[in-house]
């Protein structure tokens, strides 16, 4: 019997629109309209950003639901999942990224201490061995001082007076106290920059979450202080300015950091669904120089080159220049916006344009074969 032509979708979250599981589910919908004998196999990854959690949930993880603070400090029911004895833990849940035109505060005002408390709380349960914290998408750039604080390291200035765990402090803290982890932690990553400098948390993105360009210099000095105050050596680390510097704060604590997607890809078994597969369709909502630094994309064009596959990417936005996207191994890109459109149309309508995109690429498979 001859073997039907398997499509393997191995996409991230189109963010802000929908996760990775319904990305994947709309491109299968519309792989199947345009190629109906065709084989599809649902892959959606994670970096450590948005949807880290769902991944784990899919597998049959349990979640474990509490009240914390947002990167505002607001209360928000956030979650942590367990699974064999890993809790992983999604920074992006417990100190969510906040969109423009919604923050209440200054991006100085932001704290990670949701995603702290979160990690207490799986550290606290008895079934679990170890604690992974999914680094991305959060809306915190404290350098992870509300993380240390949430648990249990304090902070004191020279006249040893205890500080409060927030960026205000960062300029006065000379002596720390870090609690020893219970458990291994491990955080995932889905960049690999320093606390510090011209790649790091506040240059690259403090910005995004709302940091005014005129503060950064100012916030800069102060972070750099605090962070010779905590561990010098874990700033200039890679990975330690992921989550607005809870990298750093795992780092300080010992933790160790690994390549999230990376990560991800190889506990979804990446590599033997994709040498059973055809084609390969990966995507994302926006293909820019980030893509290949580590995220899904990238880790899944390097398996697809050591397979000898062609990839196909979707995404809502594409570089006018793809060149480095081919030399990495990419097959092919298509936009799935069918024109000009405001970013609300293209976040209601992100479901149905995947879809869209499969039929269309589902049609040509059937037509080449």
């Amino acid at each position: 019997m001859e073997k039907p032509f398997t499509v393997l979708i191995a996409c991230d979250a189109f963010k802000g629109s929908v996760n990775q599981q319904d990305a994947a589910s709309a491109i299968a919908r519309g792989l199947a309209r345009g190629f109906p004998g065709l084989k599809v196999d649902l892959c959606p990854l994670a970096d450590g950003g948005e949807g880290s959690g769902l991944i784990v949930k899919s597998r049959g993880g349990q979640a474990f639901s509490q009240v914390v603070p947002d990167a505002y400090g607001s209360p928000h029911v956030a979650e942590w999942v367990y699974y064999e004895g890993i809790a992983l833990v999604e920074s992006a849940q417990g100190s969510p990224y906040v969109p423009p035109g919604r923050r209440p505060g200054s991006a100085l005002t932001t704290t990670s201490r949701g995603t702290g408390e979160l990690v207490s709380a799986a550290l606290g349960h008895p079934n679990v061995r170890e604690v992974w914290v999914a680094l991305g998408g959060t809306g915190c750039v404290d350098g992870g001082i509300g993380f240390l604080g949430a648990l249990g390291a304090t902070f004191y200035d020279r006249d040893g007076r205890l500080l409060d765990p927030v960026v205000a402090s960062w300029a006065r803290v000379e002596q720390v106290v870090l609690p020893p982890l219970a458990k291994p932690v491990v955080g995932l990553s889905d960049v690999w920059v320093p606390l510090l400098g011209e790649h790091g948390a506040l240059r690259l993105f403090g910005p995004q979450k709302g940091l005014r360009r005129e503060e950064v210099e100012a916030a800069e000095v102060a972070l750099a202080h605090f962070a010779k105050a905590i561990n010098p050596q874990a700033a200039s680390l890679p990975g330690a300015g992921a989550a607005g510097g809870i990298g750093f704060a795992l780092r300080a604590l010992g933790a160790s950091l690994r390549p999230g997607a990376a990560w991800f890809a190889e506990w979804c078994q990446l590599s033997e669904r994709m040498a059973e597969a055809d084609l390969v369709v990966t995507g994302e909502g926006r293909l820019d120089q980030q893509s290949l630094l580590g995220k899904v994309v990238s880790v899944v064009l390097e398996e697809s080159g050591r397979q000898h596959k062609p990839v196909i990417a979707l995404a809502g936005e594409i570089p006018d220049d793809l060149s480095a996207f081919y030399q990495a191994g990419l097959t092919s890109a298509w936009p799935i916006v069918p024109g000009p459109v405001t970013l609300e149309a293209a976040v209601s309508h992100t479901r149905e344009w995947l879809e869209a995109a499969g039929e269309r690429l589902g049609r040509l498979c059937a037509a080449k074969i």
